[in-house]
């Protein structure tokens, strides 16, 4: 006997609600333990906001090294959205922000290049490399700014350089908790 197409509704409806509940509680709570691990960063609103992001990509406990590999994640992508900005933004500098836009964008490939070791790192809990490579791209974000400074113009990737160097002051001092 056929069910009424009401019941059948009602019952995936109800299905539904309580997959997507167990889903909304998982993530709550995991951004509820990213969040009380954020809070001993220089950044915790921010640090919370972009580990928080990832940290449905992560099935391990939330602890110190979760979070901080969530952040260099965070960080690699915001550095991707970066260098996706400057080759919008290069197109209408002028000659001589272009200049300055072309270091900043080698500047960001090191970025890459030291978010890379520090995962790498962060494989070996090895806090020394971790904050040394994050240190190391922190300066990569200030003489990105640097060349501006020189050229005399105003530096159209500020707003991402000094997110970049917040999340690499997170990304220590997540390290120094592991």
């Amino acid at each position: 006997m056929a069910r009424p197409a009401h019941v059948s509704t009602t019952l995936l409806l109800a299905v539904a609600v309580v997959a997507a509940d167990s889903c909304w509680s998982k993530a709550a709570g995991e951004n509820a333990a990213v969040a009380n691990i954020c809070k001993r960063t220089p950044y915790p609103e921010l640090c919370t906001t972009t580990a928080g992001k990832q940290s449905v990509r992560y099935s391990a406990a939330v602890d110190p090294l979760a979070v901080l590999n969530m952040q260099v994640d965070a960080f690699a992508k915001r550095t991707e959205a970066a260098r996706a900005h400057l080759k919008t933004v290069v197109k209408t500098a002028t000659p001589a922000a272009a200049t300055a836009l072309d270091l900043c964008d080698s500047l960001y490939l090191d970025v890459e290049d030291n978010l890379g070791a520090a995962r790498r790192a962060i494989g070996f809990k090895d806090a020394v490399t971790i904050r040394a490579m994050m240190s190391m791209a922190a300066q990569d974000m200030q003489g990105c700014d640097e060349q501006f400074r020189k050229v005399g113009e105003k530096n159209p990737m500020d707003h991402f350089n000094q997110s970049l160097l917040k999340m690499s002051e997170i990304c220590r001092s997540l390290s120094n908790m592991i």
